[in-house]
């Protein structure tokens, strides 16, 4: 299996604890780095404004503002978002940064695209969220607009939502045919049919209970469109929590005081959780499911760098158990 983490981003109030919008900044910088050292073999983020569960006015920093900043001070990692929302910027001036940001990290780049879910978050901003079907088919026209302009050297499009004559995207991406484009979700009528078509990865998020299920509907998809399901990376997100006292997990909530989050309720959400072993054999039946990769996010993320993060704990002492 292959492993990635989300870095410090705010989305998810994992920077409420650092004070300072400079300091925000440089918390995201410095850990990032160290996930790239450390060996992470992907570092992802949000794409989102405002945070979550709750919104407060806390910083959330951009998604692709982060992504060239990755590109720069790292040189191991894939660079990721789970997932680019196609209603927040117009494909082709999507297509055209991620290939901006594909040939400054030499190729490591993910683009991870989606439909948009987060209504109060379009509304605050003016956002027309639309119906779920336009939705999904404005996700659609933008996964064929990316992909041609990535390979053609000219792209005329003339779709029912977005029109393009003659645009050019240069520089191509270092990546041929692009970067690898990930589909997160799991609707199973349209959203994936559409993994079945365009994605070289999906990503899942829900139990693992209802992974083998959607998996099926997948397969079904690729049948009716001619796809051979073994084409397609299978991954899922995981939230985890490791600890083999009940002091390590109090030290663990006193790191994520200032998110103020309710104890009971992060615990019963975060379903990789326990001591070491416990946590390692959930993942090993994520990897017997199927599944080939999973992405973390973990609460306490932002304290990377004082070797007691649940980051570096899984990744020193669980994932090399796997």
């Amino acid at each position: 299996m292959e492993f990635g983490v989300f870095v410090p981003q705010g989305w998810r109030l994992d920077l409420a604890g650092v004070n300072g919008a400079a300091a925000k900044w440089n918390t995201f910088r410095d850990v990032t780095v160290s996930l790239d050292e450390q060996g992470w073999e992907s570092l992802w983020v949000y794409d989102h404004f405002h945070t979550f569960p709750r919104k407060k006015v806390e910083a959330t920093f951009e998604a692709w503002t982060m992504m060239a900043t990755m590109a720069a001070i790292t040189t191991r990692a894939r660079l990721g978002q789970l997932v680019t929302c196609v209603q927040y910027r117009e494909p082709s001036y999507l297509a055209k940064v991620a290939a901006c940001v594909d040939v400054a990290s030499a190729g490591r780049l993910n683009v991870g695209l989606g439909s948009g879910w987060y209504e109060e978050e379009f509304s605050a901003l003016g956002y027309d969220f639309r119906t779920t079907r336009e939705r999904l088919a404005r996700l659609e026209e933008a996964l064929e607009i990316v992909r041609a302009l990535w390979t053609q050297e000219m792209t005329d499009f003339d779709g029912k939502h977005y029109r393009l004559k003659e645009a050019v995207c240069e520089p191509k991406p270092v990546q041929t045919p692009g970067p690898p484009i990930w589909i997160g979700g799991r609707g199973p009528k349209v959203l994936l049919r559409l993994v079945a078509q365009y994605a070289d990865v999906w990503n899942f998020n829900g139990s693992l209970d209802e992974f083998a299920p959607t998996v099926e509907i997948l397969k079904g998809h690729c049948r009716d469109v001619g796809r051979d399901f073994d084409e397609i990376r299978l991954t899922a997100m995981s939230g985890g929590i490791a600890y083999d006292s009940e002091d390590e997990l109090d030290a663990f909530f006193e790191r994520i005081a200032p998110q103020e989050l309710d104890r009971e309720r992060l615990l019963d959400f975060v379903s990789c959780k326990g001591t070491r072993e416990q946590c390692a054999e959930s993942i090993r039946k994520w990897k017997d499911a199927g599944c080939d990769g999973l992405v973390f996010f973990f609460q306490d993320i932002a304290s990377v760098g004082r070797n007691e993060s649940q980051a570096e704990v899984f990744k020193r002492e669980i994932l090399t158990e796997v």
